[in-house]
């Protein structure tokens, strides 16, 4: 489980003197990435927050920002009051005079709206008329991040283009294919995956999960960076409430994810050796600083409203039996933007809710605290569609019932009414009735040295010099808004969209009564480059000339582009994720001391997948067998010294024969696990084509052994209550749904599996060849996890059997039958073997024996009328849970199993039934 700790209360005992890999500082949405992306991995990571789980007013005095008086003027601070304040808890304009951050965990996203994008390849390039323009890195290679940020925001195909009425059945309104200068632009919405009445909030959601070996201080405020030697060596922090406790964090490797702001300000308070800022050499810290000036352009009047809040409002499209939200507007031109030298802007509507609504009424009429009775009911029995929108509001809300109903509920909303379930959002359930629709700009801010942030001569509570913010729209953007709604208005009367005025500061055509404020999207302070004279960190986000120390969040952002900024921040956490994972797992080798072998004579053993749950305990036994092991990894780091280990990644399409050649070089013998588990992307790739890639490696150098860990899918839904390795496979040449009553990632799965076995068949002419169908592998204290279930899942599941087996006998299994074929001296040959146990206790007998009372479950009938459903036939196999494999094979062979009921469930478990066999599995 995630390990946290406020800071307030346990001072620094639990983490004083501990030497972290990684540390993070800040957990919002690049640090809590970086995080899920590294966690599993048996790293030793930490992450420090400067908030806590709640946002509390003295968390919030922490972010006062000063700014000089002209940025600071009441004019503005108004507009800024009326687009942040209503979102936030705390937040106050006159304490963060620039920006919006929320001191907390999870960042700005306990706050924002769940409004993404991705930025357009133009923004990677130079542009002569935007100075300071361009990225060190091609779009094309934070492509493959960006897709993988959105799969992370679960946000459905990333369609932001006119390519959106393309691909769906939704029909691009006839006005909007008459605009010249402007285009359809597409934001998507990440909603929470378990409150259907919200969007995505990063700190909850990582609060949900288990994430192995990662520790998170809370109550936390960094104040210092430490370096020795040009390299990082680990970070101050001080109890952010009482200012009492202070601690050093020691680490090797360092991320600073606290915003553009913030991150600016911890370089600029953190001195070298040399007393200089640490980055700063070039005087570049702070400086470029970005947001995305925003003003409201005008507004409909009220007869064309509704057509407007509809045709620049949310459309919905179905994709993987999912519904997804796309909020829809206007970008502009790339040729218009080079025609006449604009930044990238885009125009997106803004739907203010009246609180004059029925659901008001209602909530008066429920409270009996209404005084015109007769007129709340008339308004509420006149709008039948907001009172069945709030009672489907109150059964998103209900965590009693199971998620998969409720997103189901929730889908089939945002089908029949995206823009009805966008207003409910915005109003909080309160109101839903449109009370005036603007449109509004959001700009690309040309980088500029003089936007900066400093270090300023007040200093907050903790004795930390707070950030002083030189921040100006800057007369481009002003300019470039005049002419952006100059062409928008003509552009939308000559397309027939009535109804739009555009504001009177820009029909006055005077660029001096423009206000343009921030949108708390703040970026660039740290910025990206190979420049170190105008960059603080390189393409990998690590501070240039200080080893060890990163930057993340969109401080490192060249510019800045229209689009909110979380998927490409994202993007880039996850790129850095990848990076560091490679560093990390160089020092960890490093590290590792190798010691001298049992004998130089012993087989070596090339063991893949051998840092995963199945590949430790594997390595376990054989290391303990005598034999030379030579440990494959991808992810998981290798913990263990007396291994050989070699990185490689399975999962690639160009897996080159040289780098195949490298893992079985000198070896006898090679147990197989690497796989892509069901679900995982590349399954053909690793279960498949590089398994051929590795036997015709294996052939060419020699190897004389070959294990493969298989599955017990490769039978799919047998005919037979007890299965032995001679009765039928899956044939992957007919249609799988017949033969396999599993969802569609699991068939991709048994597939994959069984064409792999086909794959091995051919090779044992040249080597010895064992399949290990291998029953569920789990780790010890799985059953015991039963006893947590919801209702819901005790229904449907807790009647299966459990066609279980520890690791522990997995590994044992699989070093006796290697040892078995050594004895052999190793003959050609293909074998297969069912490594199950027989006698594994099931969901209903763990239950009973924990003293629990068993609730009625859903019988047979459940998984026949599923399999009917599948296989669209009257099937004569049984389901998962209704069989068992037959051992007896691997047990002929001389291999005993232990017990494995220990195993299964932890000290507190329930003492374990008498083993037996029996000749069919129990139901």
């Amino acid at each position: 489980m995630t390990r946290f700790i406020d800071f307030e209360d346990d001072g620094g005992g639990k983490i004083d003197g501990t030497a972290f890999e990684l540390l993070i500082v800040g957990a919002g949405a690049a640090g809590l990435t970086i995080a899920r992306e590294l966690s599993g991995l048996g790293l030793r990571l930490l992450i420090v927050e400067s908030g806590g789980l709640e946002e509390t007013p003295n968390h919030e005095a922490l972010n006062a920002v000063d700014v000089p008086d002209d940025i600071g003027r009441d004019e503005l601070n108004r507009d800024r009051d009326a687009s942040h304040a209503y979102q936030m808890r705390l937040w106050r304009a006159d304490n963060q005079r620039y920006g919006v951050r929320c001191r907390v965990f999870g960042g700005s996203t306990v706050a924002w709206a769940g409004k993404v994008a991705p930025f357009d390849a133009a923004d990677f390039a130079h542009r002569e008329w935007v100075p300071h323009s361009g990225w060190p890195l091609r779009f094309d290679a934070l492509a493959p991040y960006i897709t993988l940020a959105a799969k992370r925001l679960d946000v459905g195909p990333l369609l932001t283009d006119h390519r959106f009425w393309t691909t769906d059945k939704a029909r691009m309104p006839h006005e909007i294919g008459r605009l010249t200068s402007f285009s359809s632009y597409f934001w998507q919405i990440a909603r929470s995956p378990d409150d259907m009445t919200d969007v995505l909030r990063f700190g909850a959601e990582f609060r949900r999960e288990n994430h192995k070996h990662v520790t998170v201080v809370l109550n936390a405020t960094t104040s210092s960076i430490k370096i020795e030697d040009g390299k990082v060596i680990g970070v101050e922090i001080i109890s952010s409430l009482s200012g009492r406790k202070r601690c050093f964090l020691r680490a090797g490797f360092v991320v600073l994810a606290a915003g553009a702001v913030e991150n600016a300000r911890l370089l600029l308070v953190s001195k070298d050796n040399s007393g200089v800022a640490i980055g700063n050499t070039n005087d570049v810290v702070g400086r470029y600083l970005m947001d995305h000036p925003c003003m409201s352009l005008g507004r409909f009047t009220a007869p064309s409203q509704g057509r407007a809040a509809a045709m620049f409002g949310f459309f919905t499209r179905f994709a993987e039996h999912r519904a997804f939200m796309y909020s829809h507007g206007l970008s502009l031109n790339a040729k218009v933007q080079k025609q006449q030298h604009l930044t990238n802007m885009a125009v997106y509507a803004n739907v203010r809710i009246s609180h004059d609504d029925p659901i008001q009424a209602l909530k008066r009429l429920a409270k009996r605290q209404s005084e015109q009775r007769t007129a709340d009911f008339l308004a509420v029995t006149a709008s039948p569609a907001l009172v069945v929108g709030q009672v489907g509001r109150m059964l998103l809300g209900n965590q009693k019932l199971p998620r998969r109903l409720r997103r189901s509920l929730a889908d089939l909303a945002v089908l029949l009414n995206a823009n009805f379930v966008a207003r409910d959002y915005m109003a909080k359930g309160s109101a839903r009735k449109i009370d005036q629709v603007t449109l509004d700009v959001i700009c690309e801010q040309p980088p500029s040295p003089q936007n900066r942030v400093t270090l300023s001569e007040q200093c907050d509570r903790l004795g930390i010099p707070i950030p002083r913010v030189i921040w100006d729209a800057s007369d481009q953007v002003r300019h470039g808004v005049l002419k952006l709604g100059a062409l928008l208005a003509e552009e939308l009367e000559r397309a027939g969209i009535d109804g739009f005025q555009l504001s009177p500061a820009l029909a006055s055509g005077d660029a001096s009564k423009i206000v343009l404020h921030d949108m708390g999207h703040s970026a660039g302070t740290t910025r990206m480059g190979l420049d170190v004279a105008s960059s603080v960190v390189d393409t990998n986000c690590q501070v240039h000339g200080v080893k060890g120390l990163y930057v993340a969040g969109a401080s490192v952002f060249p510019t800045s582009g229209h689009a909110n900024p979380t998927m490409v921040i994202m993007a880039l956490a996850i790129r850095l994720a990848d990076h560091l994972r490679e560093r990390l797992a160089a020092q960890r080798l490093h590290e590792l001391e190798k010691t001298t072998w049992i004998s130089d004579n012993s087989p070596l053993v090339l063991v893949t997948g051998a840092t995963g749950n199945l590949g430790t305990a594997v390595v376990e036994q054989l290391l303990a067998k005598g034999y030379r092991v030579r440990g494959q990894f991808h992810r998981n780091l290798p913990n263990e010294a007396r291994v050989e280990w070699l990185c490689a990644d399975f999962s690639k399409d160009d897996f080159a024969d040289e780098e195949l050649d490298r893992l079985v070089t000198g070896v006898t013998a090679v147990i197989h696990l690497a796989a892509s588990l069901p679900g995982m992307p590349a399954t053909h790739t690793t279960n498949v084509v590089n398994l051929e890639r590795l036997a015709r490696a294996c052939v060419r150098n020699g190897v004389k052994y070959f294990g493969q860990a298989s599955s017990m899918v490769v039978y799919g839904s047998p005919s037979k209550r007890l299965v032995t390795e001679s009765d039928p496979l899956i044939n992957p040449d007919l249609p799988l749904e017949k033969q396999y009553f599993e969802s569609g990632f699991m068939r991709e799965y048994a597939q994959s599996k069984r064409q792999g076995e086909d794959i091995l068949s051919r090779y044992a002419q040249k080597m010895k060849v064992d399949l290990y169908r291998i029953a569920l592998a789990q780790g010890p204290g799985y059953l015991e996890q039963s006893l947590a279930w919801g209702r819901a899942k005790r229904f449907l599941a807790l009647y299966r059997n459990s066609h279980y087996i520890s690791t522990r006998n997995v590994a044992r299994a699989v070093a006796h039958l290697l040892q078995v074929s050594l004895n052999g001296r190793i003959t050609t040959g293909l074998d297969a073997f069912n490594i199950a146990d027989i006698n594994s206790p099931t969901y209903k007998q763990f239950y009973r024996r924990a003293g629990k009372k068993n609730l009625f479950h859903v019988p047979l009938v459940f998984d026949l009328l599923k399999n009917i459903a599948i296989g669209r036939c009257i099937p004569r196999r049984f389901p998962m849970g209704f069989f068992r494999l037959d051992n007896s094979k691997l047990r002929s062979t001389g291999f005993e199993l232990e017990s494995d009921w220990d195993s299964y469930s932890s000290n507190n478990a329930p003492a374990a039934p008498p083993r037996h066999h029996v000749g069919r599995a129990e139901s």
